[in-house]
């Protein structure tokens, strides 16, 4: 009888205290995570040519305290950065990252420029930054403007051809037919002032 008690209890405790798989999973995430955070690889590290790390951190925009990150990945391959090769480097890539076609191309991809260009660039640098930026807003607008239109055509269109969709009756059904209609011409009416507003932007920059 004991013995059936023991083997139970022991059931019990190793039930309570077997990794869960969820928590599993969540573990085996986070070396993936962390192994996928270094800045470099083994075989990078060994390899050490500096400069060119230096090169593409720099057109990549990076500031200096990128150094930091790369001591850290490659400390246990037991390899010290040269900062003075990566530092060239870096410099040399700065000078491609610092254009003003550089600049609006980022600003298009929604992000604003890194702070790491000379200051006799900062104005020319932030005025094609923000044209790209405000492209990349219009852009965006007109895209949601197309879902949204596209939502709301399907819609009406069904409303139309007399389905009732989740509505409880044919008035309401009907009341949601007019207020597609509007919206849809209010969705059209946007959506041709942000095309007219891209084009005018397309004309007016130089980059």
């Amino acid at each position: 009888m004991f013995g059936l008690a023991s083997i139970a209890i022991e059931e019990v405790i190793m039930r309570q205290f077997a990794p869960r798989p969820s928590l599993m999973l969540a573990l085996l995430g986070s070396i993936v995570l962390l192994s996928s955070c270094a800045t470099l690889s083994k075989q990078e590290c060994l390899v050490g040519d500096w400069q060119a790390i230096g090169y593409n951190d720099g057109v990549a925009g990076y500031q200096s305290d990128r150094l930091a990150s790369h001591a850290k990945a490659c400390a246990k391959a037991s390899v010290a950065p040269n900062y003075l090769a990566w530092e060239r480097g870096r410099q040399l890539g700065l000078k491609q990252y610092c254009t003003t076609s550089n600049a609006y191309n980022i600003g298009r991809r929604g992000r604003q420029l890194n702070n790491v260009c000379p200051i006799t660039l900062a104005n020319t640098l932030q005025t094609a930054n923000q044209k790209g930026l405000d492209y990349y807003t219009l852009d965006s607008q007109l895209d949601e403007d197309k879902r949204l239109i596209e939502a709301y055509q399907e819609e009406f269109d069904q409303l139309e051809s007399g389905a009732m969709l989740d509505f409880a009756n044919e008035k309401e059904a009907r009341a949601r037919l007019l207020s597609l209609a509007d919206e849809l011409r209010k969705a059209k009416r946007r959506m041709n002032t942000t095309q007219r507003q891209l084009e005018a932007l397309n004309q007016s920059n130089n980059y």
